[in-house]
């Protein structure tokens, strides 16, 4: 009852939010090894970038301007990008140029006001190919957030009901884990688990990337079939010759599936440059 008065939009800002101070007070303790001034900087970097580049594409577009939206976006991409140091300028300009391009995706690769790409994971996949720099997802190196990034994303689930599209990309990530270990023995399969569940970003990514409801797919079956792709895109496991699929390409991967499976839209787009 307590959450059901709040948007959706802003309950998944007071999530990302609260992961983000809990980060911050645990730098400050030393709990967390990213230091907090790096932190605080990148994070006010990201919200400066995303909601001034948002304020003016919206301008141009004449569309309607969400400040919401927008600080989502940034308090992804401080939490998966490595925090830059006020005086590592590579570091800050490759984060404003993700910030800035997350929000360009918003306006020029959209339709009907609906944009076809997660903006984060767009910047982040663009920027990060562009200049050949890995995106870290240090949030999900720290299992001291886990229990926050459960407890919010299972509230956010509960809102968006999207429990099948979870369950099926978490049975393929972990399923794909499991068979590559040491089957013969338990503790193997215990290790496999436990370093893809508890010690990489595959909780918030399954919480936050797979969940944003305007590039995941409508209908329990697609949503289904949406979570097995990203979850098989997503596992370190799965290559196309020598190239390994990043976080961050494999959620626009699972975009384009969405897209795709939506026949109107398909035909809204071919309609419209006919």
């Amino acid at each position: 009852m307590l959450f059901r008065r709040v948007l959706t939009y802003r309950l998944t800002l007071y999530y990302l939010a609260a992961i983000m101070l809990a980060a911050l007070a645990l730098s400050v303790l030393g709990i967390v090894y990213q230091p907090w001034k790096n932190l605080a900087f990148s994070t006010t970097v990201a919200l400066l970038i995303c909601l001034g580049a948002n304020w003016s594409f919206a301008r141009v577009f004449a569309a309607k301007s969400n400040w919401e939206s927008s600080c989502i976006s940034a308090l992804i991409i401080a939490l998966i990008i490595t925090p830059s140091a006020p005086g590592d300028f590579a570091a800050m300009g490759f984060l404003v140029l993700v910030s800035a391009w997350a929000m360009a995706s918003k306006y020029l690769i959209a339709r009907d006001r609906r944009h076809l790409f997660n903006p984060a994971a767009f910047g982040a996949a663009l920027m990060g190919l562009g200049f050949h720099r890995i995106v870290s997802w240090w949030v999900g190196e720290n299992a001291v957030l886990l229990p926050l990034i459960v407890l919010g994303g299972a509230i956010i689930l509960t809102r968006l009901r999207y429990t099948e599209m979870l369950t099926a990309y978490a049975l393929v990530v972990l399923g794909i884990s499991i068979a590559h270990s040491d089957l013969s023995s338990l503790t193997g399969v215990t290790h496999a688990v436990s370093v893809m569940g508890i010690h990489s970003m595959f909780c918030f990514f399954g919480m936050v990337m797979l969940t944003e409801p305007r590039t995941a797919p409508l209908g329990r079956r697609r949503q289904i079939v949406y979570g097995a792709l990203v979850g098989l895109l997503f596992s370190p496991f799965t290559h196309v010759g020598s190239y390994y699929f990043t976080p961050e390409v494999a959620i626009l991967c699972g975009n384009l599936f969405t897209f795709f499976s939506n026949k109107r839209r398909i035909r809204r787009w071919a309609e419209a440059f006919a």
